[in-house]
C-alpha cells in the first residue's frame, strides 16, 4: 500500500460522508496504492454506519476502526498503527479534498525528498456574516511558494504565514511516524500534538514541503467565529506553544525563563496593544484573543480541555 489516508472523526457524520466522497471522487483512486482508515473516537461509533454505506461501492478500501478515549492524539496513534501506507495522509474530518488532490500527494512523495507535506487550506465559513479576520487566519493556510518549498515548524519565516498543522498533511511512515505511538496523548484535550510531533521531527533533522496542488477546503461552524471560542482557541494554542517548545527543547529551563520574560514584556505593552486596536474593527474582541494567547504561554502546565469543552457545550443543541 502506497498511501493511506487516516481519517479521525468524533461525532460528524455528515461531514465525514462529504469528505470520503471527495476522496473517492479523486482522478487514480481506483489503482489499488490508496486506502483510507477511518478512526471513530465516539463513544457511540456514530461514523460506522457513513463507513459501512460508502466501502461496498468505493473504488478504493475504506477501513473503519475505534479508537478510546475521546482524544485526538489517541485517535492518530490508532491510525497509524491500522494504516498500511508508506505514507499517512491526514485530513480533518471538516475538510474536503479538492480534485487534484490525490495526483499533487502522489506527485509531492515521488518528486521531493521531504519527510512531512503541507497543502493549502481554505476555509468554507457556515455564517460569512461573522467571519473576523481573526477567524480567517486561524483557518486558513495559503500561500505563494512553488511546490517542494521548504516550510518550518515554531521557528518559521514570516513569509510562511502559518502555523504547521496536521490538518492536510502527508507524512512518510519511516522518517516522521517514529515509533507506535508518534502523538502525545498529553496534548490530546487541548491540541497541538501535531505541533510536538513536527518539533520533534525538526530537531531531528526532518524537513518539510509545500504541495500548492494538494488543497484541501475546510467547513468552519458559526460558533467558531465567536470572541469565546477564538478567546478559548487562543488561549489553548499559547499553552500547546509553551508546552511544545519547553518539552522538545535540549535546555528546558532556560527556554521556559525566555519565554517567560517575553510574555511578560507582552503583558507589559498590551495598554500600547489596546490603543493600536482602536483603529480596527471589534477592538475588544482583538484585544481578548491576543490577551488570552499570551495568559496561555505563561500558564502552560495545565492544559485546557479546548475539545472537550466545545463538545460540551455542543451537546445540548445536537440532542435537541
Amino acid at each position: 500500500m502506497r498511501l493511506s489516508v487516516v481519517i479521525c472523526t468524533y461525532e460528524r457524520p455528515a461531514l465525514l460522508g462529504a469528505l470520503l466522497r471527495s476522496l473517492t471522487a479523486q482522478r487514480g483512486a481506483e489503482t489499488g496504492d490508496v486506502e483510507i482508515v477511518v478512526v471513530d473516537n465516539s463513544d457511540g461509533e456514530t461514523a460506522r454506519p457513513v463507513v459501512e454505506g460508502l466501502a461496498p461501492g468505493a473504488p478504493l478500501p475504506i477501513r473503519y476502526c475505534t479508537a478510546h478515549p475521546a482524544n485526538i492524539s489517541v485517535a492518530r496513534n490508532a491510525g497509524c498503527r491500522a494504516a498500511q501506507g508508506e505514507a499517512l495522509a491526514f485530513l480533518d474530518d471538516d475538510q474536503q479534498a479538492e480534485p487534484g488532490w490525490l495526483a499533487a500527494v502522489r506527485d509531492g512523495l515521488d518528486r521531493f525528498p521531504h519527510d512531512v507535506f503541507f497543502g493549502p487550506i481554505t476555509p468554507h465559513f457556515e455564517d460569512p456574516g461573522a467571519v473576523t479576520p481573526a477567524s480567517r487566519t486561524l483557518f486558513t493556510r495559503q500561500g505563494d511558494q512553488a511546490a517542494g518549498h521548504d516550510l518550518f515548524a515554531l521557528a518559521r519565516p514570516a513569509s510562511q504565514g502559518f502555523v504547521l498543522s496536521t490538518a492536510n498533511s502527508v507524512f512518510r511512515r519511516a522518517t516522521a511516524l517514529p515509533g507506535p505511538d508518534p502523538f502525545d496523548p498529553h496534548f490530546g484535550q487541548c491540541g497541538g500534538e501535531d505541533l510536538h510531533l513536527l518539533c520533534r521531527l525538526a530537531r531531528d533533522g526532518r524537513r518539510f514541503g509545500w504541495l500548492p496542488a494538494a488543497r484541501a477546503t475546510d467547513f468552519v461552524p458559526a460558533h467558531r467565529c465567536r470572541t469565546g471560542y477564538l478567546v478559548r482557541r487562543h488561549f489553548a494554542g499559547g499553552q500547546a506553544y509553551a508546552a511544545t517548545l519547553i518539552r522538545t527543547s535540549a535546555r528546558p529551563l532556560r527556554d521556559e525563563a525566555v519565554l517567560l520574560a517575553k510574555s511578560l514584556v507582552q503583558v507589559g505593552l498590551l495598554p500600547l496593544t489596546a490603543l493600536a486596536l482602536l483603529r480596527k474593527e471589534a477592538p475588544g474582541r482583538s484585544f481578548a484573543i491576543r490577551a488570552a494567547g499570551i495568559a496561555g504561554k505563561l500558564l502552560w502546565r495545565r492544559l485546557y480541555p479546548l475539545y472537550r469543552t466545545e463538545a460540551a457545550s455542543l451537546a445540548p443543541a445536537a440532542s435537541s
